[in-house]
């Protein structure tokens, strides 16, 4: 398909400015531009495709998704070290992987209960449900079978995870909750600012929350749910802490 020159230019000023927005309502300009002209919007996926992306659209926002590997926009482990210099090991990146993977298994859940904008995940909930994933996990990796059935490195993560502090209720009312680099809220808030920066997430500082945005849920929605990897650690999670509130129930 040839395109014009106009259409080129449409499709290339969106495209740059998905890049520095990552999400932009459909009822943006330059995005009601683009859509009207089918030219332009085919010129507009072409470039993202060339450049490793794609654009997806959820019928309220176009979104761009880099694609892991082959994208020149893909930020390998080196590139990620240098912009978040907290983030050190692979293995921190790992653990990093698994706290969004709890907070979104417990965000993805009937839209009915959780509102975006309007609910959200305190930094200490999201500490104590990562902290019941990882012992059970743990536990259950004696031999080393866990970890490699899911292809997690399950003691690696453990001993990144157990080697941070853990702050209390009390300190969170009494405003002294530290984001220090050797603390579990230090690692949870460098996962959430990635987040974040994907507009997928507000965070109060104030309140010490994370608020999902609407974008995470459509992200979900028109992505993760057809991502087999996501839907497989997504329901071992849940199994997880079901299994931990369970034991704990029964105790009580």
């Amino acid at each position: 398909m040839s395109y014009s020159l106009e259409q080129l230019q449409q499709a290339s000023k969106l495209f740059f400015d998905l890049l520095r927005r990552k999400v932009i309502s459909l009822n943006d300009p330059a995005a009601a531009e683009c859509l009207q002209d089918a030219g332009a919007y085919d010129a507009l996926q072409y470039v993202a495709k060339e450049g490793g992306c794609r654009v997806m659209n959820s019928g309220q926002r176009l979104h761009l998704l880099v694609n892991p590997i082959g994208s020149v926009f893909a930020t390998n482990f080196t590139q990620l070290k240098n912009k978040y210099s907290r983030i050190e090991r692979k293995a921190q990146l790992h653990t990093i992987n698994v706290i969004i993977l709890i907070f979104l298994a417990e965000m993805d859940q009937d839209e009915s209960h959780f509102k975006p904008g309007q609910d959200s995940m305190s930094y200490l909930q999201l500490a104590d449900q990562v902290s019941a994933v990882l012992q059970a996990w743990y536990n259950l990796d004696g031999e080393g079978r866990f970890s490699k059935q899911w292809q997690l490195d399950i003691q690696a993560m453990y001993k990144v995870w157990t080697s941070l502090y853990m702050q209390t209720k009390s300190q969170e009312e009494s405003d002294l909750l530290s984001r220090g680099s050797g603390s579990r809220i230090g690692l949870i808030h460098e996962g959430m600012k990635l987040l974040e920066e994907e507009h997928l997430v507000f965070i109060s500082e104030q309140e010490k929350r994370i608020f999902p945005r609407d974008e995470l849920y459509e992200r979900m929605r028109y992505l993760y749910h057809d991502v087999d990897r996501y839907k497989e650690l997504k329901t071992l999670i849940e199994q997880t802490l079901a299994e931990k509130a369970g034991a704990a129930d029964a105790q009580n």
